[in-house]
């Protein structure tokens, strides 16, 4: 057997960063995914702290553009009009 056969393959995953789709998250999936003493517990797609089940299949239920998150980000990509 070869080296590199022999080799442990290891896979990691960030959910502190919204790099790839993760979905929303509970409090309790993050840690289960984390290692490390120090994990930031906000959910990755939302920001927000999701404890239970039913919180986070509430927050996927919720469009996207109809929160603060949105609204916020939203005025500040889009160019003031009125300097046009």
């Amino acid at each position: 057997m070869k080296d590199s056969e022999r080799k442990t393959k290891v896979r990691a995953e960030r959910v502190d960063t919204k790099c790839g789709y993760i979905g929303h998250m509970t409090v309790d999936e993050i840690k289960e995914r984390s290692i490390g003493e120090f994990v930031d517990v906000a959910c990755p797609e939302c920001g927000e702290y999701h404890l239970t089940l039913e919180e986070k299949e509430e927050a996927e239920a919720r469009k996207i553009s109809r929160t603060q998150r949105y609204a916020r980000l939203k005025s500040q990509a889009e160019p003031d009009k009125k300097s046009r």
